[in-house]
């Protein structure tokens, strides 16, 4: 239900039937999407203020729910916190009245307590086995979190149907890292000091990093859920998810097979993953007979890549690699595809899940490959049933695809719930030991550790398997 009703307007010299087409087209209020239609993923940037009072912008990550031209476009939400947001085009003299309605619920106002500077952590609760979710609710990561909530929430309401954790109901506690790493390990201390016994991230390296370097509590399992590049354990400290490496081996040799090309440019980010993501695809391209001839290194946050498009121009390459992240990666290939690049050239993105194709559109992403352990589209029972059961529990059809950026999250948590035989908090030896020696009990979607990676490649807007290595 809503807690708070707000409303923002700005004018524009043009009348409402330009208006509502400049927005639609994405040249009007920033706003991003590939195709307006009814169901279409949508991004659109709101203005807030920090903990300073400084002004800066959000992003409300969505999907298009109703249109009625001319008039308004009615969208339903789901970060940086679930909710509808109604955007009218109203005539006032030449020009034309742009209103933007926002509902705000709780998870909302609680949320922007927080960006404000507001930390009132809930004090620990002995009658519950409480554990935290990290993920990125705003910023460039938002793109690629947007199910990660729900499916987590999904794997408690599971777990606590079974029981619970030696009969303690589990609570699901939230962190916004806003993807910054600083705000991370500030959030993650929070959610420590909530009690939390267990923290999943699902946040960038750069962030997970920062907070196992932070160390909030020595006794709170650490799991990063997402792809990685691995790094130095410690016993509270779980690293899941995609490798790199296990990636590139499957992608690289296959699209140069598939293509009879060889000359690759890099495109990445200024921190760990795609240093360490480079590293590892520089060593299969060389084994595969390929050569390296660029690489451009970004901030996170970026959004104007001419000089990067530029850059590879002129090095002549044919292929392109990408680790590019969340909204950047939107970025990115939408500049690409619209220049004469994407009709030259291939490209493996080694981020590219279903919700960050949703807003580069399917006509933009056309035979793009990617790979991961898990994607939305895999025929088989056992996914049929998760994906029926998350869409369910929604009581939607206007939700954000499961990808293998959300799914490993879920899976983790009931790993958790399995492993958890004491109502204490669990050491990473006994996380994994126990995930190792759990076959056949749990989704078996995907196993949890390993190398197992489906190629997949972009076909009319959904991420296709075409290929399998185990």
């Amino acid at each position: 239900m809503s807690a708070l009703s707000v409303t923002a307007q700005t004018f524009v010299d043009m009348g409402p039937a330009r208006a509502f087409q400049m927005f639609a087209d994405g040249h009007l209020l920033g706003a991003e999407c590939a195709t307006m239609i009814v169901g279409a993923a949508i991004a659109l940037p709101l203005p807030v203020s920090d903990v300073a009072g400084r002004g800066s912008e959000i992003t409300v990550l969505g999907r298009v729910m109703a249109i009625r031209p001319v008039q308004r476009v009615v969208i339903v939400h789901h970060q940086p916190w679930p909710g509808v947001l109604t955007v009218r085009f109203h005539r006032d003299g030449s020009g034309t009245r742009v209103t933007l309605e926002s509902q705000i619920d709780t998870e909302g106002i609680d949320w922007l307590a927080r960006r404000r500077g507001f930390d009132s952590p809930a004090p620990p609760d002995p009658n519950t086995h409480r554990i935290g979710l990290l993920l990125s609710k705003s910023g460039s990561a938002a793109v690629f979190a947007q199910a990660t909530q729900a499916l987590a929430e999904m794997a408690v309401d599971e777990i606590n149907a079974d029981g619970g954790i030696r009969r303690k109901p589990v609570e699901l506690r939230i962190g916004d890292d806003a993807s910054q790493s600083w705000t991370g390990v500030a959030e993650a201390s929070r959610l420590v000091r909530e009690g939390c016994r267990a923290i999943f991230a699902c946040v960038t390296s750069a962030t997970f990093n920062a907070v196992v370097a932070a160390r909030p509590s020595a006794g709170t399992l650490l799991v990063h859920t997402v792809l990685n590049e691995g790094g130095a354990s410690r016993d509270n400290v779980v690293r899941l998810g995609e490798r790199p490496t296990s990636q590139v081996r499957v992608g690289i040799p296959r699209l140069m097979a598939d293509t009879g090309m060889y000359r690759w440019f890099f495109v990445g980010q200024r921190y760990s993953w795609s240093f360490g993501a480079h590293m590892s695809a520089r060593g299969v391209v060389s084994e595969s007979g390929g050569s390296v001839v660029g690489e451009s290194y970004v901030d996170l946050g970026t959004t104007d890549f001419e000089p990067t498009l530029a850059r590879i121009r002129r090095s002549g390459a044919e292929l392109i690699l990408t680790s590019l992240v969340g909204h950047d990666e939107v970025a990115f290939q939408r500049a690409f595809a619209a220049t004469e690049l994407r009709s030259t050239t291939k490209t493996f993105a080694l981020v590219l899940d279903e919700a960050t194709l949703q807003l580069i559109g399917a006509d933009a992403a056309q035979g793009m490959r990617t790979a991961f352990g898990y994607f939305e589209s895999l025929d088989t029972r056992t996914n049929r049933s998760l994906v029926r059961r998350y869409r369910e529990r929604s009581g939607s059809s206007l939700v954000p695809p499961i990808s293998s950026l959300t799914e490993t999250t879920y899976e983790a948590i009931l790993a958790y719930a399995r492993a958890n035989r004491h109502d204490e908090a669990l050491s990473g030896a006994e996380y994994l030991e126990s995930i190792a020696t759990d076959s056949g009990r749990g989704p078996g979607i995907r196993p949890l550790l390993g190398s197992s990676i489906y190629l997949g490649e972009v076909i009319d807007g959904s991420i296709e398997p075409i290929d399998y290595r185990a």
